[in-house]
């Protein structure tokens, strides 16, 4: 039965099928029913009729990789190109942290996320407490636990640990529960190994950050350099560690952590044989454009990671590097940012590519009969409008008034923006 019909001037369904004064239609229990041009409310049916007016109903924006606990240390790390220096730094100011103020943090970035057009977010929980903390919020989110190790002694009680969090979440149909051993600089092979299998065996998705800076290829090809000194000083260098001396990509490949066709965060360094080795796993890439130009990193292989098929998928990162939580602001600095990139490549990054990597790309990512209805709305400039329309959105045109998740409006920026009619 149809519950709900959605209209506006227009309905972007995919990256490269837009309709001009369409609707779309969602049926219990949240799922779209069909889309099709407006032919005025229906009669004879029990059905809410909400019109956006001059606005774009699109699908809605994933964003792949996220830490809302450090939402609340915006502009308190002082800005380097120094990794870990930054690191040091977020360390620093989470000492005195309490569960508190974590669940704050959460739950401000899940609020911003929702308010700036996101339906589902993919969270690393470092502390173990953002899963709690996000069920009431009405966003759609994958929250990977995470676990940091490199001493392999501690592998079977940093896997007890993200197996207790497994267990004790509570089944929320908008959740989705994944694991994340932190970086190949933090994770032993023996506790990457038992998480990968961990994975395996619960059906679950695996995320690591992974070729993010020099000083990691440095450190897993030598054991020299800045991470050395990072880690001596946290007590967290084991004593005879040596290092695998392979580049980050094949040193996962080895420890058959790619068997799980993970999202890999950052890949901000890859060669030629790293980049084919992820597209022959099926392993998806979470690249984060405005993290990446914090750091001033060299330029990001993502045009060549696509030209190979590889699935690139865009996050934010954190406020501990990044302005805004906003995947539109990322998408548009992406735009301006790298001319190589075709605005449609940009668009799927940000929906469908991102709802692939969380193994969600059979029913959220497209507006299209059988999907979740999470649905992202922008109010449109009056002079908005022609064949070029998601250009123009990259460029700044748009911006969001309404997020809908799971058929619901789960953020509205002003009731005055729509209007909603029953008919009988």
């Amino acid at each position: 039965m149809i519950r709900t019909i959605h209209r506006a001037q227009f309905v972007l369904a995919e990256a490269d099928f837009l309709l001009q004064d369409a609707a779309v239609h969602v049926c219990d229990p949240g799922r779209i029913s069909r889309i099709e041009p407006w032919h005025g409310k229906p009669s004879g049916q029990d059905v809410r009729v909400i019109d956006w007016g001059k606005a774009i109903i699109m699908p809605g924006l994933v964003n792949s990789h996220t830490h809302l606990e450090l939402t609340r240390l915006a502009g308190r790390i002082r800005q380097t190109t120094s990794f870990v220096d930054w690191l040091s730094q977020i360390v620093r100011e989470r000492r005195e942290w309490t569960p508190e103020h974590y669940a704050e943090s959460v739950r401000a970035g899940a609020a911003m996320a929702l308010r700036s057009g996101s339906t589902l977010v993919a969270d690393i929980s470092s502390s173990g407490l953002s899963r709690q903390a996000l069920v009431p919020e009405r966003i759609r989110k994958a929250v990977f636990e995470e676990a940091v190790a490199l001493a392999p002694e501690r592998a079977d009680e940093s896997v007890a640990d993200v197996e207790r969090r497994l267990q004790e979440a509570e089944p929320d149909p908008l959740t989705t529960l994944g694991v994340s051993p932190h970086a190949p600089y933090s994770v032993s092979p023996r506790l990457y190994r038992e998480l990968a299998a961990l994975a395996r065996r619960r059906g679950i998705q695996l995320t690591t950050h992974v070729a993010e800076t020099r000083e990691e290829l440095e450190f897993l090809e030598s054991g020299t350099g800045a991470f050395v000194h990072f880690l001596g000083s946290l007590g967290a260098m084991p004593a005879g560690w040596a290092p695998p001396k392979l580049d980050p990509i094949p040193y996962l490949e080895v420890l058959g952590v790619l068997q799980q066709s993970p999202i890999l965060v950052h890949c901000n360094y890859l060669d030629a044989h790293a980049m084919a080795v992820i597209q022959r796993t099926h392993s998806s890439v979470a690249f984060c454009p405005r993290s990446h130009a914090y750091f001033g990193h060299e330029n990001h292989p993502v045009r060549q990671c696509l030209d190979l098929g590889v699935n690139v998928a865009l996050g934010t990162d954190s406020l501990a590097s990044n302005t805004s939580l906003s995947m539109l602001d990322e998408m548009r600095f992406l735009s301006r940012a790298r001319k190589d990139l075709k605005c449609e490549e940009i668009f799927r990054m940000a929906t469908l590519n991102g709802a692939t990597a969380l193994n969600l790309g059979r029913v959220l990512g497209r507006v299209r009969r059988g999907y979740w209805a999470d649905l992202t709305v922008l109010r449109l400039p009056e002079e908005a409008g022609g064949r070029n329309l998601l250009a123009q959105i990259l460029e700044g045109a748009g911006e969001c008034i309404a997020t809908i998740v799971k058929g619901e409006i789960a953020w509205q920026r002003d009731e005055h923006f729509s209007s909603s009619v029953t008919a009988a």
